[in-house]
């Protein structure tokens, strides 16, 4: 039986210009990425979405096949990309689902105007596993100048997803988002059918030369986020390698682990925001843990930011800790803003 073997990114040269609240030289990034998980995929039943592509179909990722692409992953559960790029406006992997991508396989975004666009969506659906995605965003080709939410991975209202050695660059807005709304979601979602945010894994990879934020966690619990280089992530604030910032009180941040991160070239390495988290009636709480963080050539390495004037929210309770933090090259390794009287336990280690 044929094995695929989920291949590792090492040994990686990085070149770029940085933008962040002044302008930043171009430098060279010399990196060996940490040891992902060896895992073997059999993928003999897998679909091979090039047999449904049409005749004398191209090789180079400038024509669009999203809608081959969709025809495929919404026929079959398994599916493996073929070994060369493909061109996409941006797909929807169904629940209960795999998709494998070959080490020359990309989804490649299709220039846009649009404010708006994810690459790959991940909407109310459940038990879905990605291997070696390799998405590269339209950044140098966007057709307009407005907006920074063109996401590598958007996951909305989802649960039970394994990302395995993600490779995203050049994306209009975030490398990947993660949260609980209807706002924004594939058309035709209820909002009773999203599901709540956990059980994520996203292990291995980088994320390169985004303009907003390297992740952004806006809720979510039992999650894991480890074994990444961020790097080089310019062009709108808050440019941060990982941004933990809910955009209301609906969102949870549970049981939320991060470790083991090479964050390079940023404005912020990792940015708290609990500023919309409070609430008057609710009892909100956090549980973060970060571990093992490396963050180079940025202006602050941890930024915490404060409330604004609210005396009628709530205490938040719970912690945000980080053991074993490192800086080089870093003006600030630790930053904040004002008013933490609402703020949970924060813990500095190491």
């Amino acid at each position: 039986m044929r094995i695929l073997r989920l291949f590792l990114l090492s040994n990686l040269l990085l070149f770029s210009s940085i933008c962040c609240s002044q302008k930043r030289e171009k430098i060279l990034i010399d990196y060996s990425l940490v040891k992902t998980q060896n895992i073997n995929i059999e993928t003999d039943d897998f679909f091979k979405i090039e047999t449904i592509l049409p005749k004398n179909y191209v090789k180079d990722g400038t024509i669009d096949y999203t809608s081959y692409i969709q025809q495929a992953i919404e026929a079959h559960k398994n599916v493996i990309m073929p070994d060369f790029p493909l061109m996409t406006t941006g797909i929807f992997p169904q629940s209960n689902s795999q998709i494998y991508f070959q080490k020359k396989s990309a989804l490649i975004m299709k220039p846009t105007a649009d404010i708006r666009y994810r690459i790959i969506a991940l909407h109310a659906v459940e038990n879905v596993k990605i291997y070696n995605p390799r998405l590269i965003g339209d950044r140098d080709k966007h057709l307009g100048s407005k907006g920074e939410w063109g996401i590598g991975i958007d996951i909305r209202g989802s649960r039970n997803l394994e990302i395995y050695n993600i490779n995203i660059s050049d994306c209009w807005g975030d490398g990947i988002m993660i949260v609980k709304t209807i706002n924004n979601t594939r058309s035709g979602i209820a909002k009773e059918k999203l599901f709540e945010v956990e059980k994520i894994k996203i292990i291995g990879g980088i994320i390169n030369n985004v303009r907003r934020n390297g992740i952004s966690i806006q809720g979510g619990k039992d999650m894991v986020i480890k074994d990444l280089l961020i790097a080089n992530i310019n062009g709108t604030n808050p440019m941060a390698g990982i941004d933990i910032e809910p955009n209301d009180n609906l969102n949870v941040l549970e049981n939320i682990t991060i470790s083991n991160l090479k964050i390079n070239n940023t404005n912020v390495g990792i940015d708290l925001h609990l500023g919309n988290y409070g609430s008057k009636t609710i009892l909100k709480s956090t549980a973060i843990s970060c571990s093992d963080i490396l963050v180079e050539n940025s202006n602050v390495g941890i930024y915490i930011a404060g409330f604004r004037a609210k005396p009628d929210v709530q205490k938040i309770s719970g912690y945000f800790k980080v053991d074993k933090l490192s800086t080089k090259n870093v003006k600030k390794p630790f930053d904040n803003g004002k008013l933490f009287d609402l703020y949970p336990q924060i813990q500095m280690r190491n």
